[in-house]
């Protein structure tokens, strides 16, 4: 009855589950139940429908390691094989000339690497299987397998010249995250997209007249290692394409959670909180779980999470940090410091989203921006020919806080952050980026210092020398600390500022967190704290270079009330006469919340209360 329907072939392909049976790889009993349900999600559950090798153009495996991913490989190349011999002319039937060659690629991050790992797995599958025994591949081709009708498995590297000449409708490229970069190339990028272009212009699908599509199939299999490599941005993109299929498995979703329940049905197992890494009550249950914040977890993996907690969730349950090596592990920490300064000033956004001509709100430079407190800036300039980026920060001390180890400590607020990204061979112009000290200046904003990593201009600092603002120097990339003292800052919860959403660049679709981006991509290498590939952190060193000036100098301190802990654990500020009398013109009401203070003639703030003359310091 199928081949009746299908005429093209010469005998039904097996379904996923068939193929992993008795009659062809004979492996089933030892496939792991994550690893099969990746395969049906892909191939299809039950008897293929005789149009597409697959469900969808595109899959991606990825997650912790050791959860079967090259198990996987083994398995779909020769489904995908298989399928193919089924047909009665493959070359007629993807409407290309009798004789062309159809190949499945496996590729990896070297030649060698491919014939030795996933390759080597693909010939003892074939080799075991009693349904390929009729379809020996030709022994004299060590490097490759042959099959009769010019079907063809060939492992490669991200080389171009690898594909060349070659008709590729199916292909795995492993490893992902893995292969070599540049400057100028990501290997893995470059190797996906000639596989990809192969498929899309050799096997069109020609079935919808709505879309563009293929007849072929591309996976994407191997660990995410960092959250902006090649493996995160591939998955994040998949994920919105409707022809693509995604899965990302934990080390106990891929045995399946069988093994880690109990006679009753219960789950041995604990709830983690991702960003915080820490382990929840016991009274969280299955409402909470997300695997964006919350995850459940098998006791059996208890001591891994308490101890390496940024291992464990990379190798175990394959959450990739955000960085190789985060310079700043408890990443929710920075969502705190936005937190703290929307609690202090509301969710206005202080500068708007243009990344070209970004403006400032008016409100920037009410009260709440002008009170005595010096003001330090910093601008850091980053050339490049994507388009020069810039970031400035302000930032001044609010109080001093109780460290709990004797000492105190100044609390930092920002009070601006903003970012300047060019066009393409574009520049950043100075004039720009003075013009934003100068504008605060005006609206009041007493800045007192603006430090610069490198001698920009000589200009520039003439400039600020002329109009009495103090000019310093401070490196992010010839020390690290900087960065030590802005980590510190975040950990110790003594540092707030505002929300910043822009674009990355001028025709960017999407507005981004910037500052919050950065500080999650900053790794340590050893020399100096830099940013992932094709990211950035022209904004995060300017939060840098005004955080470590507050720190060293005194006399950003000087004057200043102190913050003490309550008997529940929060700060107590202890506020002086003239922060009070500033807090009821920002409409904040008495010192004990009461409606004014009573008292002579003065002038009223906008709810009407009048704070007297002679209370007010001279």
């Amino acid at each position: 009855m199928w081949l009746a329907k299908h005429p093209h072939f010469r005998e039904r392909p097996a379904s996923i589950e068939e193929f992993l049976g008795e009659n062809y790889l004979n492996i089933e009993r030892k496939v792991r139940a994550g690893i099969k349900k990746a395969l049906e999600e892909i191939f299809g559950e039950g008897v293929p429908d005789g149009v597409r090798i697959s469900q969808v153009e595109t899959a991606m495996i990825t997650g912790a390691i050791g959860i079967g991913k090259t198990t996987f490989a083994s398995i779909a190349l020769p489904y995908m094989v298989h399928w193919v011999l089924c047909l009665n002319d493959p070359q007629d039937y993807y409407d290309l000339l009798p004789g062309s060659r159809i190949a499945f690629m496996q590729m990896s991050t070297s030649e060698t690497h491919a014939r030795e790992v996933i390759f080597g797995d693909i010939k003892a599958r074939i080799a075991g299987s009693p349904w390929f025994k009729s379809w020996t591949p030709d022994p004299k081709y060590t490097k490759s397998l042959r099959f009769e009708k010019d079907i063809w498995i060939l492992p490669g590297d991200s080389a171009e010249t690898t594909f060349e000449g070659y008709n590729i409708l199916g292909g795995i490229l492993d490893e992902g995250d893995s292969h070599k970069t540049t400057k100028e190339k990501d290997y893995a990028e470059q190797g996906y997209n000639t596989i990809q272009s192969r498929i899309a212009s050799r096997f069109v699908d020609n079935s919808n007249p709505d879309r563009e599509g293929h007849k072929g199939l591309l996976i994407l299999i191997g660990q995410m290692k960092k959250a902006t490599g090649f493996m995160a941005r591939k998955y994040n993109e998949l994920l919105e394409d409707p022809h693509a299929h995604v899965t990302r498995m934990t080390i106990w979703e891929s045995f399946g959670w069988e093994r880690y329940t109990n006679g009753d049905g219960t789950r041995r197992s604990f709830w983690y909180d991702i960003d915080r890494k820490q382990i929840l009550p016991e009274w969280f249950g299955p409402e909470v779980a997300s695997k964006d914040k919350i995850i459940e977890v098998p006791r059996a993996f208890l001591s891994e999470f308490k101890n390496q907690p940024e291992k464990a969730l990379r190798d175990l349950a394959g959450i990739p940090p955000n960085a190789e090596d985060p310079f700043i592990s408890q990443v929710y920490k920075i969502q705190d410091a936005e937190t703290r300064w929307i609690a202090s000033y509301g969710e206005r956004l202080p500068v708007n989203d243009n990344c070209s001509q970004p403006t400032i709100a008016e409100w920037v430079g009410t009260a709440a921006f002008t009170d005595a407190r010096k003001r330090v800036a910093h601008i850091d300039i980053g050339y490049s020919s994507a388009g020069d980026a810039a970031g400035i920060a302000i930032g001044h001390v609010r109080e001093l806080v109780d460290s709990g180890e004797g000492d105190w400590r100044p609390y930092i607020v920002y009070d601006l952050l903003i970012r300047f990204k060019a066009p393409p061979g574009a520049e950043v112009m100075l004039s720009d980026l003075r013009r934003v000290i100068y504008e605060m200046k005006a609206r009041g904003m007493r800045i007192d210092k603006v430090t610069m990593d490198g001698f920009e201009s000589t200009d520039t600092r003439q400039q600020f020398i002329k109009r009495k603002l103090r000019y310093g120097y401070v490196s992010m990339d010839k020390s690290k600390l900087p960065y030590e003292d802005l980590r510190e800052a975040i950990y110790e919860d003594r540092i707030e500022w505002p929300p910043y959403l822009t674009y990355l660049s001028p025709g960017s679709a999407e507005r981004v967190p910037i500052l919050r981006n950065e500080l999650m991509g900053l790794s340590d290498t050893g020399m100096k704290i830099d940013h992932p590939r094709d990211g950035s952190k022209d904004l995060a060193d300017a939060v840098a270079g005004v955080c470590t000036t507050l720190m060293a100098d005194s006399v950003y301190r000087k004057g200043l009330s102190s913050a003490r802990k309550d008997s529940e654990g929060s700060p107590r500020t202890t506020k002086s006469l003239e922060e009070l009398l500033s807090a009821f013109d920002r409409n904040e009401g008495g010192p004990l919340g009461m409606p004014g203070m009573p008292g002579g003639a003065s002038a009223p703030n906008t709810f009407g209360i009048a704070v007297p003359d002679r209370l007010r310091p001279r």
